[in-house]
Order: C-alpha cells, then structure tokens, then sequence
C-alpha cells in the first residue's frame, strides 16, 4: 500500500503533495515499542470525563462526564454508547501501525486482558445486567483480509470472547466493499467513505446485545456505520468498544 501511494504523489501539485506526504508519514510504522505483556500493562488508560454517549475524551475533569457532548445532543449516534480504553499515541499507535502496515505481531492478548479488566471495572455499568452480550468484531473486506494475513479487531475480539466468557460471532457482520484507507481522509469524508460498506448476512440472526470491537476510533464513521446495518437487522443494544481513540 505503501509503494501505491508513493506512485500516487508524484501526480499530484505541490501543495497537495505535502499533505499526502504528512498523511504517507502517519502510516509508517515508528521504532517497534515493547510489546510484552508487562509492557502493555503500563499503557496508561484514558482515566479523565469521557462524553457518556460517544465516548469522546473530555481535555480536563474526573471521569465520567455529566452529559453528552454537543454533537450526540445534536445528532445522536446509532450505537448505545462507545468507550476507548487509550489515546491513539505513543507506544499504544506505534503497536497498531507496526501491526497493520509492518506486519509485526501485535499483543492482543495483552490488550485483550486490559480491557476486561476495564469492563469489569470502570465501564461495568454499560452492558445492562443479564444481557446476553455477544463479541462482535469490526470486518474487513477480504481482499484486505489475504493482504494482511489477519484482521486486527478480530485478533482482539477472539481473545477479549476467551477471556470474559462472551460469545463471540466474527461473521455477525461483512463488509461489502473495499474502501480506500480511512487513515488518508479528512473527518467530512470518512463517513461517505463507510456508507453501506457493512451489511448482515442474509439469513443471519443478530444478537440483541452486542459489544462491538474495533482497533482505533476516530471520527466514528465506522462504528456508526456498522451499527446502524446491526440494527437494521434488529440487534437492540451496541456498545462500541475501541482500543484507541484519535484524540482530534
């Protein structure tokens, strides 16, 4: 992917250049940071106010946030709420980036425990009580699946199933097209780029509770996208549960 972007840069002007170049940077991966299981369980959690809907980091103030946040006033999410357990940075993107365009092996088991400490812990109260929750991964289209040799929020998901005792249904969800790198695109498109990318297989039962496992959020447009095809197929209640959030 990379070479394919390095091929595109040199039709574009000056200008534009520069930017694809910021945005060409981002994607490679830094130093490879500590990934063992004790150095995972350093990563510092994003402990301050969150927006109790979308889950969006609050600068300053004791967690959890009063009320939701302007934008889920405004327009709410598709999704019951969404929490991001870090901020995408540090050792935490350098862990993501070095996975997904490096190749390097990534500590979801690790990570994996990190969250379920997290939902046992401080988030415990966002699955109602006695509700049959079931461990939904983002997919990826399969072409980026062979590419890859895996998919990251699967990877995760599976582990966070084993460890919390979740069902766990990698196929609730497909993705139906193959959109360009959401990384490269400014927040306004993001959305037009996920548009009905994701759809139930025909015939499938959805869970009325799940809990929805992505690797990064950023400006939400996957998460939503994802949920609103969960509940269009008559899933009741999603919690989005990320790794990372882009703190934007």
């Amino acid at each position: 992917m990379i070479r394919y972007r390095i091929c595109e840069l040199k039709r574009l002007a000056p200008s534009a250049w520069l930017a694809e170049l910021a945005t060409l940077r981002d994607l490679l991966p830094a130093a490879s940071p500590d990934l063992s299981s004790s150095a995972v369980a350093r990563w510092p959690a994003h402990a301050l106010a969150v927006c109790p809907r979308c889950g969006a980091f609050v600068r300053s103030g004791p967690a959890p946030h009063p009320s939701p946040c302007a934008l889920c006033v405004a327009v709410p999410p598709p999704f019951d709420a969404a929490r991001s357990l870090f901020a995408y940075a540090g050792d935490v993107r350098a862990a993501i980036v070095a996975a997904k365009y490096a190749g390097r092996p990534y500590p979801a088991d690790a990570v994996a425990l990190r969250l379920r400490e997290t939902l046992a812990g401080r988030w415990k109260d966002l699955i109602p009580d006695g509700a049959p929750t079931t461990v939904v991964p983002v997919p990826a289209h399969p072409r980026k699946y062979f590419r890859r040799g895996f998919n990251l929020p699967a990877l995760i998901a599976s582990r966070l199933s084993r460890h919390t005792g979740l069902p766990f249904d990698p196929l609730a969800l497909s993705r139906t097209r193959e959109q360009g790198p959401q990384a490269r695109l400014p927040g306004i498109l993001r959305h037009e780029n996920v548009e009905r990318a994701f759809r139930v297989p025909r015939g499938r039962k959805v869970p009325p509770a799940i809990l929805l496992i992505d690797d990064v959020y950023t400006s939400g447009a996957t998460a939503e996208a994802c949920a609103l095809a969960l509940k269009s197929a008559g899933a009741d209640f999603i919690v989005v549960v990320t790794v990372a959030r882009a703190v934007l």
